[in-house]
């Protein structure tokens, strides 16, 4: 007898047709879009796939991974579950499709051109003279000078018009999915908003490169906490980000992140990350939160001495459930005792020694001026 419903939990069908027919054309709502074998399909693809089953919306055939087969290799039943048995588990393998398979709203090709121009000459700037004291500032929110390459990180020093697209000053994190640049985002040297995205972008998962063949992928709030977890934990985790707490996952990056069993969301611990999180959580059953253990977020945490390595460890190692407490209230937080006050980076060490405290987070201006401080401080404890 048959055991129809282990053969078919087994198949994920998504895979099974993308190993067939390669990588689906685009993504409509719940629907992977491909075009059909089954007949002179036109332009516009016909045959979809959706919660393990599939239907052609021009020739009417349907059904499931069996019926595939059946359809497929003309096949009765039995054969088709027999040749069905003998296949390897299929994982969904779309995760590893590029965004243009499945997506319409992929940024123009004059942008794209435009903007890789921008991030190649930014790019430079970042590695020579000038941009010594912005990659002094990413150091020292630890980030490596390996990973500022590997990011293709940048520096524009100065407001103006960079290839056709008008560029503030400061830091310039690329999105690059698969070779393609989806946004140029700004963490911009002085002024309000501190965070600004170039125009002509679009929405995407910063980090997609990094999820194929990972079962767990943690999601950050901000690109930089993505690329630091990433630095310290990449070969445990994927890391992804929609680059603010706010956005909403679009249905086009979902086929990343259907062969993911966990999601730990490591938003910052404050108001905007928990909603953040409780709208991932309405998204999908694999969401766990996951909050720092001092400081308030991935960065604030790694800057406080914590192991970022070890944090990825105890959580796959574990069921995690969102902390009892918010972090102030475990590593309560002080405001600096010279708020208010206008004060040197390089005065900082002696300030916090003289009140007996550490910081463990700050927002140091690039370049080193008289600043407002904001810093996240923890009191030492007494001895």
């Amino acid at each position: 007898m048959v055991n129809v419903p282990f053969l078919l939990e087994r198949i994920e069908l998504a895979a099974l047709v993308e190993k067939d027919l390669g990588q689906p054309v685009r993504r409509e709502g719940r629907w992977l879009k491909w075009t059909c074998p089954f007949h002179a399909d036109g332009n516009t693809p016909s045959l979809g796939v959706a919660n393990n089953r599939w239907k052609c919306f021009g020739c009417g055939r349907s059904g499931d991974a069996i019926d595939w087969i059946r359809v497929r290799e003309e096949l009765g039943f039995r054969e088709a579950c027999q040749q069905l048995g003998t296949m390897e588990p299929l994982a969904a393998s779309v995760a590893t499709t590029h965004p243009a398979a499945v997506t319409a709203s992929t940024p123009s090709a004059v942008w794209q051109e435009r903007a890789q121009k921008v991030a190649s000459t930014c790019q430079a700037t970042l590695w020579s003279d000038v941009g010594a004291k912005a990659r002094a500032w990413l150091n020292r929110r630890g980030l490596s000078d390996d990973t500022l390459l590997s990011w293709h990180l940048g520096f524009n020093p100065r407001d103006r018009k960079l290839a056709g697209l008008w560029m503030p000053r400061g830091i310039i994190v690329p999105c690059l999915v698969a070779g393609q640049v989806w946004y140029l985002k700004v963490r911009r040297a002085a002024g309000q908003p501190k965070y600004t995205q170039v125009r002509g972008g679009q929405v995407a998962l910063f980090g997609a490169d990094t999820l194929p063949g990972r079962d767990v992928v943690v999601v950050t709030e901000g690109e930089f906490d993505a690329m630091l977890l990433h630095q310290e934990a990449g070969d445990l985790v994927g890391v992804a980000t929609l680059g603010s707490a706010s956005t909403r996952l679009p249905d086009a990056w979902v086929p990343y992140l259907l062969g993911v069993q966990r999601l730990p969301i490591a938003y910052d611990a404050d108001l905007a990350g928990a909603k953040g999180a409780a709208t991932w959580q309405t998204l999908s059953a694999r969401t766990e939160r996951l909050l720092p253990l001092a400081g308030k977020d991935v960065t604030d945490f790694y800057l406080a001495g914590g192991d970022l390595r070890a944090w990825m460890q105890y959580a796959l190692a574990a069921v995690c459930e969102p902390t009892a407490a918010p972090v102030e209230t475990q590593a309560p937080i002080s405001p600096a005792p010279w708020e208010g006050q206008r004060v040197r980076i390089e005065d900082l060490p002696n300030l916090q020694a003289r009140f007996g405290l550490r910081a463990v987070g700050g927002d140091p201006d690039l370049e080193g001026n008289p600043w407002q401080p904001k810093l996240y401080l923890v009191e030492e404890p007494s001895t």
